[in-house]
């Protein structure tokens, strides 16, 4: 057992690594540049506090882990929008110098990517890791170069390092997208007024969690880029039903047809993740739904809408993914 490094520490994916890494016996060290109480609910778990521009604090504090799972950045195109300089510096220098900092300590890194790097793909079909990337936004574009930053240390280096692409993630301690849980269990109206029949390839956090720890502690990863989905094409409806399956009462008003302002795409081919480090998703859209609902009662959820992003400043995350 040893000691694994989660960047990103108060967001949703870092809390779920850690929760999944700690169940396996290891000892978690957490890093963000702040530690506001209501985003925590993982006991046990070393906190620290360093900005990951900062190369001698990368330094320090991989030293002695033998993994650092890579969850901190800018997310989403609104924000990276407003300020594309810092988007950069976080997303693609903060990566390498979480490179550099693993190579010199021996440490494996991986690299939280997103699948919206396929771009639009109005075809839907499976989107397997060497398909074609068509990045529409600043932060897809950033995404990219860490993911050609990672698989080039890889290849100069000999680095163990890759990237790992998901999309449309929900659960508990979610900020980005619209999943309509939290807000029918605090009593509130839901309305889209488009996108009722949008596909999305929907990812439980708790089963990317295990993909993002399976990967970790794996003997080798053969590749420098893995899809880590549901890996199944469903419906926005679906998502309505399951919660109003879940919540009766649940005030759900959602308009039909495609919504314009989410990425279309195919399910992803999950094939190189089960045959390199095992895993499979282990939840369905309903019943991570159903887990979700149980986990909600210990943890304040944040205003729907509203993220915050690795520099403590706030976004509108209610159309992303």
């Amino acid at each position: 057992m040893g000691t694994i490094l989660v960047t990103g520490g108060t967001g949703m994916v870092a809390q779920h690594v850690a929760e999944a890494a700690m169940a396996r016996g290891h000892s978690i060290r957490m890093a963000d540049m702040a530690w506001p109480e209501d985003r925590i609910w993982i006991k046990g778990a070393e906190q620290v506090g360093f900005d990951i521009r900062d190369r001698q604090a990368c330094r320090r504090y991989a030293e002695g882990a033998l993994a650092i799972i890579h969850c901190a950045a800018v997310v989403g195109p609104i924000r990276s929008r407003v300020d594309p300089s810092i988007t950069l510096d976080v997303n693609v220098v903060g990566t390498a110098n979480l490179l550099e900092a693993a190579r010199e300590s021996g440490a494996r890194l991986i690299n939280v990517s997103t699948a919206t790097l396929y771009g639009n793909r109005p075809d839907l079909a499976p989107l397997s890791e060497t398909d074609p990337t068509d990045p529409l936004t600043i932060y897809d574009g950033t995404k990219l170069m860490s993911e050609t930053w990672c698989a080039a240390h890889r290849r100069t280096y000999g680095s163990d390092a890759a990237s790992f692409r998901t999309g449309f993630v929900f659960g508990r301690g979610n900020q980005i997208g619209e999943y309509f849980l939290p807000r029918v269990v605090a009593g509130e109206a839901v309305i889209e007024t488009a996108g009722g029949d949008h596909p999305c390839d929907f990812t439980y956090v708790v089963d990317l969690a295990e993909a993002l720890v399976a990967a970790a502690l794996a003997p080798a990863l053969a590749h420098s880029v893995y899809n880590v989905t549901g890996g199944e094409l469903r419906l926005r409806r679906d998502l309505a039903h399951a919660v109003r399956d879940l919540v009766p009462g649940a005030n759900i008003v959602q308009a039909p047809g495609i919504d314009p302002q989410r990425h279309l795409r195919g399910a992803c081919v999950l094939e190189r993740a089960e045959a390199d480090f095992g895993w499979t998703p282990r939840f369905t859209l309903e019943s991570g739904m159903a887990d979700w609902l149980e986990r909600l009662s210990g943890l304040p959820e944040r205003r729907p809408g509203v993220a915050m992003t690795r520099d403590n400043s706030v976004e509108d995350a209610s159309r992303r993914n």
